[in-house]
């Protein structure tokens, strides 16, 4: 995704400025990783910032690069009018309902101003800055936190400012709707899906209930999980949300026979007493790859295993003679490995095989025994069918494999 964000970046004419992550690792290779940009992506590299987003190395670098390279090129943003820009992220905080942090991209946006943010509209109550400093106005490239929608807004959907109320309901309810239908949309894709595979096919299906703490990483889960699909079994997101784990999550969960999932987020006081009067268990996760790691492991327990055959011995047919307890019997010579009387067999003539079954007796001269060994004489006789001089028996086991992704 980073590779293709570069590209589309070249292509409209942006500049780039290559910045190398988690360089506080021990492996870390910035000479490598730059020269690994250059083959890729085409770009000069040799300009690249090492950063560690996780200690914090090179971010004052990062920003006073940026801040010169904003100069050089000469950009500006209009301080003037309403607001336009982005939501970076978004979540649900028990003590002050839906929290937005929003990064401005032209205009001021200020305290008491009226913002639309994808299909929610609502009066920023209050904004603070990235220190958590309560302020009045922001301007362009300021990134802030707004409490005063009424719900989480997706990361990366665009807000704006906007004076008539009822101009910004209208907005809202119409991409709201437009919402409600690609979700009913796709629930009905799903039922019809499952109505398609119960009449033929044996695809296994993972039903998931996912709840995180901000849209950023339910975003990221769901194209993760969205990939982890193959031909024989499908992970369906029947639901997925912001927010604490509820009640209705759990009994969505116990109708629909799925997994309930929560990353950085908790099943609340109700949700949790419905989990445990149901017997469902609830797995939380705070690491992305722990979750999918997880899924991963349920799908390869829900695949069909392997069978493989392993062929154990095979003994040659020199005589056929008659027996009045079993009919056709055979003198034969084991060749290899070791013959079992409890095990299938298979009688090939010509290398190609013409009876699948099992022994009826083996035995070595009057005595009868359990298996014969390589190299040793024996009689036997195949039940329900009678071989010929020439036939080989070969004696087979079937294991089950598991399998996994």
């Amino acid at each position: 995704q980073t590779v293709a964000n570069c590209y589309t970046a070249l292509d409209l004419g942006v500049e780039v400025l290559p910045v190398l992550n988690k360089m506080d690792l021990p492996q870390a290779d910035p000479d490598t990783a730059k020269a690994e940009i250059e083959d890729v992506i085409g770009i000069d590299a040799s300009e690249a910032i090492a950063i560690s987003a996780k200690t914090g190395m090179g971010i004052d670098e990062l920003l006073e690069t940026i801040s010169i390279q904003a100069e050089i090129m000469e950009l500006e943003a209009p301080l003037d009018g309403a607001a336009q820009g982005v939501v970076i992220e978004s979540r649900i905080d028990k003590g002050r309902g839906a929290v937005a942090s929003l990064l401005v991209k032209k205009g001021t946006l200020n305290q008491g101003d009226l913002v639309l943010a994808g299909e929610f509209y609502g009066k920023v109550r209050a904004m603070t800055d990235e220190n958590g400093d309560r302020i009045k106005t922001a301007g362009p490239s300021i990134p802030v936190e707004i409490l005063g929608l009424p719900d989480a807004p997706a990361a990366g959907s665009e807000f704006l400012v906007v004076s008539d109320e009822k101009k910004a309901r209208e907005v809202a309810d119409f991409r709201a709707a437009r919402e409600r239908d690609r979700v009913l949309e796709r629930q009905n894709k799903m039922r019809l899906d499952t109505l398609f595979e119960s009449m033929g096919n044996d695809i296994a299906t993972l039903n998931i209930i996912l709840k995180t703490d901000v849209r950023g990483s339910l975003e990221a889960l769901l194209s993760a999980l969205d990939e982890l699909s193959t031909d024989e079994v499908k992970v369906r997101v029947i639901s997925s949300g912001v927010g604490a784990i509820t009640e209705s999550d759990v009994i969505l969960a116990e109708s629909s026979e799925a997994v309930l999932l929560g990353f950085n987020v908790r099943a609340d006081t109700a949700g949790k007493r419905k989990a445990d009067e149901a017997g469902l268990d609830i797995r939380y996760y705070s690491v992305i790859y722990g979750l999918i790691d997880d899924v991963k492991a349920a799908m390869s327990g829900m695949l069909a295993p392997e069978h493989r055959e392993k062929i154990l011995g095979t003994a040659e047919v020199r005589d056929v003679f008659r027996s009045s307890k079993f009919g056709a019997a055979a003198g034969c010579m084991v060749q290899e490995g070791t013959i079992y009387r409890n095990k299938p067999i298979r009688v090939l003539r010509d290398d190609k095989v013409i009876f699948t079954g099992q022994l009826q007796s083996l035995r070595r001269y009057k005595d009868d025994v359990n298996e014969v060994k390589a190299g040793i004489e024996c009689g036997l006789a195949v039940k329900g069918y009678e071989v010929a001089v020439g036939d080989k028996i070969e004696v087979f086991e079937v294991h089950e494999v598991k399998r996994e992704l």
